[in-house]
């Protein structure tokens, strides 16, 4: 067996990364864990198209043609980009047809009806870069439904080249409620034969999921936090596939996300208006009064609650927005909301602001700096999510001491020390916490909350002191992911 030091080979293949393009908490990890594991001394390269809205980025890095076969009939050449951004060792897929479209995964309405064939040449692009380029990995760790079919390739399309012999797949899973679920005609041009469309592998009510096949075929399945591993075991929490995760229960492992302290903490932010180390010094204060200035509110002090969110029902919004029009009409609170997506929910929270203009405003869209403005200026973080794999919007407002209110489910669970019912656990609370996903539960525990801000000022401030001391290290979470590749290469720990 080879010595456990000994660097590892590693590709990371994934449809966005922080810092060239990203749509969610997937680019967030295909970011740092990679530049993580590059600065703990192994050899890894991080395989993403080459999106036309990236070009300034990798337009001038040597190019090389590759020619991926994704059946027996089809022939695609393709340019591979190689290069490093800030310092992450990238390859570039480059295919016109494919990626140079103004969105990633849809048209603003619709995904693109060729999703499947899209990814499926970047999963057997890059594996196809590595024998290109003599560079054998010892793990391919796939994200997500979009490199799934990594896996299914390696083990089936190379199943008879030795230079794949010792290689083994991982597959990431940030949220597998998302599944690339495709007709059942794209099995002819994927290149899956027609023994694999069964319930066993992709087939699912009669069409292709990708990510089911990811999950039959990876040697090794990663949730992004424990707390969603357990879930996705069962018939509630796995997303239409528990029966699957069940039956590969013993190759799942959870390791939760780490957080990107040199972005997210108030001792060095610049995007804050005023820095601070313990939540009772002037800075925390002045973040508030100055975001309630934003905000078109009273410099009054009174509960300030935050949400930076997709507006999705997987957050929550069904729950949370009928149960502020409950808790704004009798407890004097003010709310500032930040999110985009479904239409329909931004619409309820633009009512809710105009009926209640001193207490309520929602800024529709994503902006960075306004989100650390937030999470610095908030008193407290509302995050009352149906299913949160991990999430990190808990972790950033732990760390500027704004407490979390969060349901217990997934990454929350994992990150979050509720309050005790008989508050004896002052010493390691750090948030809130409900368990039933109902309006009344949720209700219930913000009147809590602003009971404990209102009449318990000393607990509140003990509470943001064991939150603002909360590590969630990127280096802990790398240094589990590599005993579990080690784990995968039958080598001794």
């Amino acid at each position: 067996m080879a010595s456990t030091d000994r660097p590892l080979k590693i590709l990371v293949v994934a449809s966005e990364v922080e810092g060239l393009v990203k749509t969610g908490g997937l680019a967030d990890v295909a970011r740092a864990l990679p530049a993580t594991l590059t600065a703990l001394g192994h050899d890894v390269q991080v395989v993403t198209p080459a999106y036309s809205r990236t070009e300034p980025i990798w337009s001038h890095w040597p190019s090389q043609s590759l020619c991926v076969h994704l059946n027996l009939f089809d022939e695609t050449w393709m340019a591979a980009r190689t290069g490093s951004h800030e310092g992450l060792p990238l390859v570039q897929l480059e295919h016109a047809e494919s990626f140079d479209r103004p969105g990633i995964y849809d048209d603003g309405r619709w995904p693109y009806p060729d999703n499947a064939r899209r990814f499926g040449l970047l999963s057997k692009g890059a594996l196809q870069w590595c024998k290109d380029n003599d560079w054998r990995p010892d793990i391919v760790h796939a994200n997500d439904w979009q490199a799934a079919l990594c896996c299914f390739y390696l083990k089936e399309h190379f199943k008879y080249d030795t230079f794949f012999d010792n290689t083994r797949s991982l597959l990431s899973l940030h949220n597998a409620a998302y599944q690339g679920q495709v007709p059942a005609s794209w099995l002819q041009p994927l290149g899956i034969h027609e023994q694999f469309f069964h319930p066993g592998a992709f087939e699912d009510f009669g069409q292709i999921n990708l990510l089911k096949g990811g999950i039959r075929f990876a040697d090794a399945l990663c949730a992004v936090s424990p707390g969603y591993a357990d879930e996705l075991v069962t018939d509630l929490g796995g997303h239409g596939l528990g029966a699957l995760f069940r039956d590969r229960s013993d190759a799942l492992v959870g390791i939760l996300n780490g957080c990107d302290y040199g972005q997210w903490s108030p001792e060095t932010d610049p995007m804050i208006p005023a820095t601070y180390t313990t939540p009772d010094e002037p800075g925390k204060a002045e973040c508030k009064r100055r975001l309630q200035q934003e905000m078109g509110f009273a410099e009054r002090d009174v509960p300030l609650l935050v949400s930076v969110s997709r507006l999705t029902d997987q957050k929550g919004f069904h729950l949370l927005i009928p149960t502020l029009w409950e808790v704004l009409r009798e407890r004097d609170i003010q709310i500032a909301l930040l999110g985009s997506g479904d239409p329909q929910l931004a619409a309820h929270l633009h009512r809710l602001a105009n009926h209640f203009p001193d207490k309520v405003a929602f800024v529709e869209g994503y902006d960075n700096a306004l989100s650390h403005r937030m999470e610095a200026g908030g008193d407290a973080f509302l995050m009352p999510s149906i299913f949160e794999p991990c999430g990190l919007n808990q972790i950033y407002s732990l760390r500027y001491g704004t407490l979390p209110l969060v349901r217990a489910v997934g990454g929350l669970k994992d990150t979050v020390v509720p309050l005790s019912a008989t508050q004896r656990n002052t010493r390691s609370a750090t948030g809130f916490m409900f368990e039933e996903p109902s309006e009344a539960a949720l209700r219930a525990e913000i009147e809590r909350m602003v009971d404990v801000y209102e009449r318990n000022p000393k607990l509140w401030l003990a509470m943001q002191r064991n939150a603002m001391k909360q590590r969630f290290e990127w280096e802990s979470a790398a240094r589990e992911y590599l005993k579990t590749y080690r784990r995968m290469l039958g080598e001794n720990l």
